[in-house]
């Protein structure tokens, strides 16, 4: 009998502790998932979780869709320049899924009028949410009966206390909705940081091009969770962008993983000749400006450019100075191909795309990185070949030999000390097999062949042309 009531007692005692604890949550809701917050709220970094509250319950027009590249946008000036009373709603590495999942929340309010959706290609590449188990699909539906799980998680419970006891001086990143998750004024950027990166993307990403979906996965992907809601809603104006990551991860891309690249292009072209046939639809692409791409000094990696950046997609969009067409679609497309197939990689210096003409005739030599913005190395069986030099290569001795117009050039892999003529010479950049190819350096090989380079800019800066010339 004893035990009786001891097990009575104690499951009183646990409902009434769930009661108590259930009830202070719901009642100080501290994602704002059933009302707005009465009191200075204190908001959850985590915007899977944060997210939905904001989207029911605030006032809005206008909503910002996107991955981490979206979350530096300022909402209040992209308000004053598109025109709109901004929420954002940024999800970091989310998917196109999760985004449409966001999207019909806000959608759902009945209050939204504009969509800026930053559009990463890698968000189609999968069809799912990130972390799956974990993912808190009860606070995207309209099933209360799954409420609990809000209701009484441990985390919830400790954030309502922060919310209500935390001196509101403290962790005032987590209470402004203008600044929340925007991590531009925290991050430092450069090259040396990028370039990094860079070394780290080439190892870790050697194999990245086995497991890359089909295109037709990608574009059932994308009428599932993109074109299907701009169907849906003639009377939501939509601005889509494709967000510049630096020309790098671009290269990386291209060269590692060239189908991905490839995807990448096609998909643009293919989600604009569905998406042009609406009238409330505008898309805008960065990827291949390189004025922002090539300056990884506004870049904190590969990938993430600092707030300036989005505050300037923002003047663009409205200047539409990027604003996709059929007129120049492919161009977009060629400029991005072009830029990362002919880019120079200097870890230790700038880097530029370069074009190489012999006598002013387009030539195709293989391009590897420099050692310095002076010793771009190109492969000497191609270069041999594009200026009409004989060419040698002993790979027993590993002695190379050039000739050209009475001039003969030998050197040794790996040495400084040429012989030209029969005279030694100190080579700016030796010899070296790089991917199983032996490369030299071409400007200072040209002039001691007797010929000589003129370098001139391109198309600004960044983009040179070596003419060399016998």
């Amino acid at each position: 009998m004893k035990n009786l009531r001891f097990i009575g007692t104690f499951l009183a005692f646990v409902l009434l502790f769930g009661a108590i604890v259930g009830t202070f949550v719901f009642a100080v809701d501290p994602l704002q998932f059933y009302r707005k917050a009465s009191y200075p709220p204190l908001f959850s970094r985590e915007q899977r979780y944060q997210n939905p509250g904001l989207a029911k319950n605030y006032d809005y027009n206008m909503i910002i869709i996107g991955s981490s590249m979206t979350e530096n946008f300022l909402p209040t000036e992209v308000g004053k320049k598109l025109g709109g009373d901004v929420l954002k709603l940024s999800t970091e590495g989310s998917t196109a899924k999760e985004q449409r999942m966001m999207a019909d929340l806000a959608v759902g309010t009945g209050q939204v009028k504009k969509i800026l959706w930053g559009l990463d290609y890698f968000s189609l590449r999968e069809n799912s949410v990130r972390d799956e188990a974990s993912f808190p699909f009860y606070l995207y539906d309209d099933n209360v009966l799954n409420d609990y799980k809000y209701i009484f998680n441990i985390s919830n419970v400790r954030h309502a206390f922060g919310a209500l006891f935390l001196p509101k001086d403290q962790k005032p990143q987590y209470r402004n909705l203008e600044t929340l998750n925007n991590w531009s004024y925290m991050s430092s950027y450069g090259a040396k940081k990028v370039m990094a990166k860079w070394k780290e993307a080439w190892l870790a990403e050697q194999t990245s091009g086995t497991s890359e979906p089909s295109l037709d996965l990608v574009k059932e992907r994308f009428h599932e969770n993109i074109l299907s809601l701009v169907k849906a809603h003639p009377e939501i104006e939509f601005i889509f962008y494709y967000p510049p990551y630096s020309v790098i991860r671009q290269q990386v891309w291209y060269s590692l993983n060239p189908q991905r690249f490839a995807n990448q292009q096609e998909m643009k072209v293919y989600m604009y000749e569905q998406l042009s046939a609406f009238d409330n639809v505008s898309i805008h692409d960065f990827q291949s400006d390189s004025s922002i791409t090539y300056d990884l000094t506004k870049y904190k990696d590969l990938s993430h450019h600092s707030g300036s950046i989005n505050q300037r997609i923002v003047d663009e969009i409205v200047g539409g100075t990027h604003k996709v067409t059929a007129s120049n679609l492919e161009r977009f497309n060629q400029d991005l191909e072009r830029q990362v197939s002919t880019l120079v990689i200097n870890e230790n210096g700038p880097i530029f795309s370069l074009t190489i003409t012999v006598n002013g005739q387009p030539a195709t030599f293989g391009q590897v990185p420099t050692t310095s913005k002076d010793q771009v190395r190109v492969p000497l069986k191609d270069f041999a070949e594009g200026i009409g030099a004989e060419f040698d290569y002993d790979t027993g001795t590993k002695e190379a030999t050039l000739i050209k117009g009475g001039n003969k050039l030998v050197f040794s892999v790996g040495d400084p000390i040429a012989s030209l003529n029969g005279q030694a010479v100190e080579l700016k950049s030796p010899a070296v097999i790089v991917k199983e190819r032996l490369v030299g350096p071409v400007k200072q090989i040209t002039e001691l062949l007797g010929g000589h380079v003129t370098e001139t800019e391109t198309d600004g800066p960044y983009f040179l042309n070596y003419d060399l010339s016998f």
